[in-house]
């Protein structure tokens, strides 16, 4: 579902005027810093599904941009909104919106308030843990890890029985630091007291030097 929220905005932003390749011929590119994914029902083998995806508000340093995702009748299955701001590829910084995304983004009437999620926790005691090396094919247009390997080492750190018995519902995503090819990276995941639905704390982090890359909220419902 992640990797169709991402095909769905890099489409986007390339009808924009904005597109991923523009900004890397430049010298700079898209990072995605927030996912927050809300999913009430998730799509069967061989569904078809609707995204829509559109920005929401834009400051000089963040873009917030929102989805629904749909059944192809047109119900709900969920939404998700993403917080990005534009790195520079040399200095490896966050830097200010480019005058040219400035320019698209204002012939659409956006606000500019973009969202402010809260922190999320960092595990305490990790129940599960999880290694892996970036691999080329975790790589994005910049060099990087891709925004969803990150989710994809996250939920290998899910417990079995949560992970067969049970659905994803909501999930929360904090991207930190960047992870390029070659490095281990280390998953852990912590399974908090439940009193219906399961909910995990996650945490990411680079074996080599122990820099955090992302921290996650993962929750779990009844499989319907």
């Amino acid at each position: 579902m992640c990797r169709f929220l991402q095909e769905a905005a890099t489409e986007h932003a390339a009808l924009l005027g904005v597109a991923v390749e523009d900004l890397v011929e430049s010298g700079v590119a898209w990072v995605l810093s927030r996912l927050s994914l809300k999913v009430d029902a998730w799509p069967e083998f061989d569904d078809e599904i609707v995204i829509s995806t559109w920005p929401e508000a834009v400051n000089r340093l963040v873009t917030e941009r929102r989805f629904e995702i749909a059944s192809r009748q047109g119900a709900t299955l969920g939404t998700a909104a993403t917080l990005w701001f534009v790195l520079d590829l040399d200095r490896r910084r966050p830097v200010r919106l480019p005058a040219a995304v400035v320019e698209a983004l204002s012939k659409h009437e956006l606000g500019d308030r973009p969202a402010r999620p809260n922190e999320l926790a960092a595990p305490g005691a990790s129940d599960r843990e999880v290694n892996f090396q970036v691999r080329r094919s975790d790589l994005d247009r910049a060099g990087h890890a891709n925004n969803t390997s990150y989710v994809e080492w996250a939920m290998e750190a899910v417990p079995d029985d949560v992970w067969t018995n049970e659905d994803l519902c909501r999930l929360e995503v904090a991207y930190l630091a960047e992870c390029h090819r070659g490095q281990t990276v280390a998953s852990r995941s912590q399974l908090l007291p439940a009193v219906q639905s399961h909910e995990l704390r996650h945490q990411i982090f680079r074996r080599d030097d122990s820099v955090e890359v992302a921290r996650a909220w993962s929750k779990w419902c009844e499989r319907r």
